[in-house]
């Protein structure tokens, strides 16, 4: 990728396409990706992320606007709310996951697929999760060959959340840092080093709706080529196109008579959770409406 006239250009064997940066969020940088410095500057004083991708689609470095609201007093905030183990943020996502997983399995109940939707609430994580992945193996086709979810699984449907996973943590990271939090310290997974706790703690809200993304998709036929345990590379283009035009859709949020993108969505709360650190007082979690 280069620059041309403040337009981004890029470039695919003989194909050229020019892109106004005010059309982009996010730029994902494919290991055998090239882009140039100064399509680099053009992104960040756009305020555009860009995100580096080693050979196996997992983050390893971001670039991100120097002018970011890294408010210390949002963080020092976040700190205190750690170190008193105040377990109200954590325990409100891991509710509101479940209840979104429960959305999720309702809305294929309703289109006429039975599932134990009903299962879900008011169970513990745990057997939260067990129902729910159950129940996805049910929904996918036979040929996924999806037992349940399994980061090391070679099964497409597992290594297809594992991708469009990294795609949303991708997006909370940025959101998260923006909004002035410190994405490496969360209130659920565990600190270890080089670990961005809050940004696995967050997204576990909007997994479920990736998760209907992508059940959708393999059931209208969409299919991963696998090549030595890798998604090919233009299996990952289309995987990346669904996830993203997805989360581009509009999406109901219980509550809220305003719909907005799942990206919007993510922004609003990171922003509603800082604001909650900040001010010391409980944060209302993300709840899909399907």
């Amino acid at each position: 990728m280069t620059v041309k006239k403040g337009m981004f250009v890029i470039k695919k064997g003989d194909n050229k396409v020019e892109v106004s940066p005010s059309e982009v969020d996010e730029i994902l940088v494919l290991s055998s990706s090239l882009i140039s410095t100064k399509a680099l500057m053009v992104a960040v004083s756009h305020g555009i992320g860009v995100i580096f991708l080693d050979s196996r689609e997992n983050p390893w470095g971001i670039l991100l606007p120097s002018v970011v609201t890294e408010t210390v007093k949002t963080k020092k905030a976040q700190y205190e709310a750690v170190l008193n183990n105040d377990t109200r943020y954590g325990e409100e996502i891991i509710k509101c996951k479940i209840f979104n997983q429960h959305v999720h399995l309702k809305h294929w109940t309703r289109s006429g697929i039975r599932t134990d939707y009903k299962e879900l609430i008011g169970r513990d994580e745990s057997t939260a999760a067990r129902i729910y992945w159950q129940n996805i193996a049910l929904l996918l086709p036979k040929d996924i060959h999806f037992d349940g979810r399994d980061t090391d699984s070679a099964d497409q449907f597992n290594m297809a959340l594992n991708y469009s996973y990294a795609i949303l943590y991708n997006r909370i990271f940025k959101y998260l840092v923006i909004a002035g939090l410190d994405p490496y310290l969360g209130f659920v997974h565990k600190d270890r080093p080089g670990s961005e706790s809050l940004v696995y703690d967050f997204s576990e809200m909007f997994k479920p709706y990736i998760d209907f993304i992508l059940v959708r998709a393999f059931r209208e036929g969409f299919r991963l080529k696998i090549k030595d345990g890798l998604i090919d590379r233009e299996s990952r283009s289309a995987l990346a196109r669904i996830v993203v035009k997805g989360m581009d859709d509009k999406v109901k949020e219980e509550n809220d008579h305003n719909p907005k993108t799942l990206v919007q969505a993510i922004r609003a709360h990171t922003v509603k959770l800082a604001s909650s650190i900040r001010e010391k007082r409980p944060y209302n979690g993300f709840k899909l409406v399907l």
